[in-house]
């Protein structure tokens, strides 16, 4: 009987193994779909309201803490998390200050959604012109 129980544990052991190991290939290699097996997902709405923001000037990617003289982790909250266009802009207008006059800062400004990153602002126009 001990033969048949410990027999019984390495067979569950080894099914539940290659489930875990062989699932996720047959999603992502033979393109299979089954409610038995889940896509995969990396932050399964983990972006959702949160911000990239990138700020250029005259082309080339600006250290927004560095010009605005701050490291990263010393920086103000709303220095670091851009929620949403608003708070971009106005991190855009103390970066201009401190770059000067004729600065050309344009942002390039995606935000989480249910969806994926949505793109809200592409460099479109300079932020410096009041």
């Amino acid at each position: 009987m001990p033969d048949f129980r410990r027999r019984a544990r390495r067979f569950v052991f080894l099914a539940a193994a290659a489930w875990m190991l062989l699932s996720p290939a047959y999603v992502q290699v033979l393109g299979g779909r089954a409610a038995a097996v889940r896509t995969w997902q990396m932050f399964h709405r983990r972006g959702i309201g949160i911000c990239s923001a990138r700020y250029y000037d005259r082309g080339q990617l600006v250290d927004r803490y560095a010009v605005l003289g701050v490291t990263r982790s010393a920086a103000p909250p709303d220095l670091r998390r851009i929620r949403d266009e608003k708070r971009a802009r106005r991190v855009a207008r103390r970066l201009c200050a401190a770059l000067g006059p004729g600065a050309d800062l344009r942002l390039e400004l995606r935000c989480g959604e249910r969806d994926g990153l949505r793109t809200v602002l592409d460099r479109e126009a300079n932020l410096c012109i009041k």
